[in-house]
């Protein structure tokens, strides 16, 4: 089974994307807060006993390796978690795919302006709940924190990400 979903970004191959799930309102970054300390977001079971789909709001797109990054709207404008993509996204309402996300951890806090004025992602405003880093993906990773080490390997780390997640899937 092919797990990783190539495609062309930037005219070179990559295998995975990066995508920025919008947090919003204090019950959403208390949510958020809660996944980091679990270190996952819920799975289809725990969150559907609780009314609600499993998993974050997505891009019905994102594959299993892709880099989900948190973003806080209001009142932070801050990017402030990220983990990986494990399953695909499933369709919760109309128009909104919720998928699961695991190893989430706390990013150290970067304005949203700081990284727009860094790689040109979101400069004027960010309008959607999910939506996926195109254009200057190396820049963007940079300027939100990632250290170049990780900005080079994570093809790599995306790929044994999306080995593991089928593995437990199947």
């Amino acid at each position: 089974m092919n797990v990783i979903a190539w495609k062309i970004q930037e005219g070179r191959v990559v295998a995975m994307k990066v995508i920025v799930l919008k947090v919003r309102h204090q019950e959403n970054l208390q949510e958020l807060e809660e996944v980091i300390q679990r270190g996952h977001t819920y799975e289809d079971g725990e969150r559907e006993r609780l009314g609600g789909a499993g998993g974050w709001q997505m891009p019905r797109d994102a594959q299993p390796g892709d880099l989900a990054i948190w973003y806080a709207g209001v009142p932070d404008q801050e990017y402030c978690a990220y983990g990986w993509v494990v399953g695909q996204p499933r369709r919760w309402e109309v128009r909104k795919y919720y998928g699961p996300v695991a190893g989430v951890q706390r990013l150290t806090p970067v304005r949203r302006q700081y990284v727009a004025e860094k790689s040109g992602f979101n400069e004027k405003t960010v309008n959607q709940f999910a939506e996926t880093v195109y254009t200057r993906v190396d820049d963007f990773l940079k300027a939100a924190g990632f250290s170049s080490r990780f900005v080079a390997a994570r093809e790599l780390i995306s790929e044994e990400i999306a080995i593991v997640a089928a593995s437990m899937i199947a």
